[in-house]
């Protein structure tokens, strides 16, 4: 059976350029992500500075906020199905 997870190495190569022109050039990656994607690579590009961004937006949270884990709703039975609980 192929391996359906495999990623085009266009778009890997845009998306390694667009973290490291957010990182280096923010001016030239805020043009490059105004460009209408059609290429894998530029499409690439565009959100290797958008996980840029979020890397440093985190980054920028302050360290309560940074260690606290998600919220596991699978363990927390909504209103709705405690509703469905006491009707049987």
């Amino acid at each position: 059976m192929e391996e359906t997870n495999k990623i085009d190495p266009d778009y890997l190569k845009g998306f390694n350029d667009g973290y490291i022109i957010a990182q280096y050039e923010p001016e030239l990656s805020e043009k490059l992500s105004k460009i209408e994607a059609v290429s894998p690579r530029i499409l690439g590009m565009q959100q290797g500075r958008e996980q840029f961004i979020k890397e440093q937006l985190k980054e920028k949270l302050p360290n309560w906020l940074k260690d606290k884990p998600t919220p596991d709703r699978t363990n927390n039975p909504s209103k709705d199905q405690n509703k469905q609980i006491d009707k049987e």
